[in-house]
C-alpha cells in the first residue's frame, strides 16, 4: 500500500505534546510519507518568548528529535514569525514548502497541531491548493462551548477564520470536551516508557515541567490525537456538520448551507496510549 504524503505543521518547543506527537509520527514513518515539519509560531507573554525566540526553539527541538531516529533533518522548516492578525503576509520556508508539496502531491494531509498560521498563509497565497489537501487540526473546544479561547485557537483567529472560511477539506480535533480526555499520570509514562531511551526520559521530563505552564504530575498529551487519528480512525467518533462560522469572540455560530466539515466528537484513550505504547517500543 501507497504510504499517505502528511505535512506536520507544529510549534514543537511549546508544549511537550508536540515532542511526543512528532515521535509518534516517525514511528510511523512505514505508514506516512513525511514530506515536512514545518514550524509554527508561538509566543508567551508571561515567560516572554517572543515568535522569534519560539521558532528558534521548536527549530532546534524539531531537528533534535529527527536526527534521534535518524530521520531526514532537512524536512524542517522555519515558519511564520508573526500572525495574520497582525498582518503578516510575508514569504518563508515553511509556507513556500507547504505549497510545493501539495502541488506536486495528488493528496497531502497536513497536520496541524499548533496555531494554522502557515497552513493559512500557504491557502492565501495559493488558493488552488484546497482542491489537493485535507486539514486535520487540533484547536478550539468542542461544539456548543460557549467559546474557543484555546492556545492554538487565539494565537491567531485570523488565520482560523481563513481556514474555515476556504471550503478546505477540514477536520477538527477540539481540546475542551474531547482530546482532553487524554489525561495520563507521570507514573504511567514511567512505568511505559522510561529507561528504554535518553530521548524518552526527556519527553517524561518535559511532561513533567515544560518551563511555560504549570508543574505536572498529570496531564493531557494533547497533539498526538492527530496522529492517532490518521493511523486509525476507529479510535474517534466524529460528525459532519454545515461549516460554523467564527465569532468575534471565538464562538461558533453553526450554519445550515456551508461546505462540510468534521468535528472530531470523542475519542478511546485507552487505545491510543496502548498504540504510542507499543509504537514507541519499536
Amino acid at each position: 500500500m501507497d504510504k499517505i504524503h502528511v505535512i506536520l505543521d507544529t510549534d514543537t518547543y511549546n508544549e511537550c505534546d508536540d515532542q511526543f506527537a512528532l515521535t509518534y509520527l516517525i514511528k510511523y514513518k512505514d505508514m506516512f510519507d513525511i514530506d515536512a515539519i514545518t514550524i509554527a509560531p508561538y509566543s508567551h507573554h508571561t515567560v516572554y518568548v517572543t515568535v522569534k525566540e519560539g521558532q528558534e526553539l521548536s527549530y532546534k527541538e524539531a531537528k533534535k528529535i529527527c536526527r534521534y531516529f535518524d530521520f531526514d533533518e532537512n524536512k524542517v522548516f522555519i515558519g511564520s514569525m508573526d500572525y495574520l492578525q497582525n498582518g503578516y503576509y510575508e514569504d518563508n520556508d515553511a509556507v513556500n514548502k507547504i505549497i510545493e508539496i501539495a502541488n506536486k502531491n495528488d493528496k497531502t494531509y497536513i497536520l496541524g497541531i499548533a496555531a494554522p498560521t502557515n497552513i493559512a498563509l500557504a491557502i492565501k497565497k495559493d488558493p488552488s491548493i484546497i482542491n489537493k489537501i485535507e486539514i486535520i487540526w487540533l484547536g478550539g473546544h468542542k461544539l456548543g462551548n460557549e467559546n474557543n479561547v484555546e492556545f492554538n485557537f487565539r494565537q491567531d483567529l485570523e488565520a482560523v477564520k481563513t481556514i474555515f472560511n476556504s471550503g478546505v477539506p477540514l477536520t477538527v480535533l477540539p481540546a475542551k470536551g474531547v482530546v482532553s480526555k487524554l489525561n495520563i499520570n507521570i507514573n504511567v509514562l514511567k512505568e511505559n516508557i522510561s529507561n528504554i531511551n535518553d530521548l524518552y526520559d526527556y519527553l517524561i521530563e518535559r511532561f513533567h515541567d515544560d518551563g511555560y505552564h504549570p508543574i505536572r504530575e498529570e496531564r493531557p498529551i494533547w497533539d498526538i490525537a492527530v496522529i492517532a487519528y490518521m493511523v486509525n480512525k476507529d479510535w474517534f467518533e466524529e460528525t459532519k456538520i454545515s461549516c460554523p462560522e467564527i465569532l468575534e469572540d471565538t464562538s461558533y455560530q453553526l450554519t445550515k448551507k456551508r461546505n462540510e466539515v468534521t468535528f472530531v466528537t470523542d475519542l478511546d484513550s485507552k487505545s491510543i496510549y496502548n498504540d504510542l505504547f507499543t509504537r514507541f517500543k519499536m
